[in-house]
């Protein structure tokens, strides 16, 4: 079984699935094509479900042996970008190691997902489970957006659970962190560099914004920290402003994010971005300030005694229960009432020049997914 992973990773790294939005890639036609093809090669009714223009995901039902709620098994089918790789679409086994991109977020997971289709078109499990396949959860989820709002709501009996299969090191993902963007602009007035007092400098003020911000952080990390995810944190993700050295700057930005908690509301956040805005306004400038979210995406929890974590820790005995610093799909199928956990694959590099997943830990998951559904015969 190993090998036939190995043979399905190496021709899904072997399809771009860049994501159009982040990288100019040509999307996920080739590979939503790939996997509904796979699947319906074995008899399976794979349904595309066109998400947006030249955006899909691909769903399949494998009928289980009793009736009762599905388990839904999730992986996304988009990659980032892959610059400085010198062959990105091209499988390299090394020991235990298979390099290239999406091999380790997440495609060694499709090829689970894969080769768990292959065994039960002969060996159906007890209960049913749903095959999702997901476009576009590097940049928006409007893969699992769709699912979450057009799909669930026309199934007869909601999934009993969800399994999101992220690289987690075969861990059992039961929290992450949410995020948030935010933004200031700050709005002076132009004037030439030799005459200063006929112009307003709209970046200056930014260090009223830098020190509110720098204050918050400081509060973040003086609050009792969360068991499994640590603290809430903030970073600055970009500045700008100005024309030209020779110019007053009459406009100037910073944004930032914030990594949340799941006992956080949108209110907290929101009152933060005040904070901000009020320290640029107080100073004797007469500045104008526009302050604004850009994007936010929800933490999650699972909620305590959710049966498919019992199932997971008696299929892989050896996983602990994690708190991820990362955002997954996972919140959006979880606060829609699935209970969802992430669990994946052990491996290294997401996102990087030197991706890689284990061989190994691929079959591992394999096999503890397999039992999750129980077993056929």
């Amino acid at each position: 079984m190993q090998d036939q992973i190995v043979a399905i990773l190496r021709e899904l790294v072997a399809i771009n699935s860049i994501n159009p939005t982040l990288s100019g890639g040509p999307g996920e036609g080739e590979i939503v094509e790939f996997v509904r093809s796979w699947l319906r090669r074995l008899a399976f009714d794979a349904e595309v479900q066109t998400v947006a223009a030249g955006r899909a995901n691909v769903v399949a039902l494998v009928r289980g042996k009793y009736p009762g709620p599905a388990v839904v098994l999730n992986g996304h089918i988009d990659t980032v970008g892959a610059e400085g790789m010198p062959s990105p679409f091209a499988l390299r086994r090394e020991g235990d190691r298979l390099y290239g991109r999406g091999a380790y977020d997440m495609k060694g997971s499709l090829a689970v997902m894969l080769a768990l289709a292959e065994w039960w078109a002969q060996h159906p499990p007890a209960r049913n489970v749903w095959l999702t396949f997901s476009c576009d959860e590097e940049d928006r989820s409007l893969g699992t957006e769709f699912l979450v709002n057009r799909w669930l709501p026309t199934l007869p009996v909601p999934p009993a659970a969800a399994v999101f299969l992220e690289p987690t090191e075969e861990n059992i993902g039961v929290a992450h962190k949410g995020f948030a963007w935010f933004e200031i602009e700050v709005l002076g007035k132009a004037a030439h560099g030799s005459r200063p007092e006929q112009g307003v400098d709209a970046i200056m003020p930014l260090r009223a914004a830098l020190a509110e911000l720098d204050l918050i952080g400081y509060e973040l990390r003086s609050r009792p920290a969360d068991d499994l995810l640590g603290h809430a944190t903030l970073h600055c993700g970009r500045i700008e402003g100005g024309t030209e050295l020779s110019v007053v700057p009459a406009c100037a930005r910073l944004q930032w994010e914030r990594r949340t908690l799941p006992e956080e509301t949108p209110e907290t956040l929101d009152g933060e971005l005040d904070r901000v805005a009020a320290a640029v306004a107080a100073l004797d400038g007469g500045h104008a300030v526009n302050a604004r979210r850009i994007f936010m995406r929800p933490p999650y929890r699972t909620p305590p005694g959710s049966d498919v974590v019992r199932r997971i820790r008696a299929a892989s005995p050896g996983s602990r229960l994690a708190g991820l610093s990362f955002w997954a799909d996972s919140a959006l199928m979880g606060l829609a009432g699935v209970p969802s956990v992430l669990y994946g694959p052990i491996g290294h590099g997401a996102h990087a020049v030197d991706e890689w997943v284990s061989c190994g830990s691929l079959l591992n998951v394999y096999e503890a997914l397999k039992k999750i559904a129980g077993p056929g015969q």
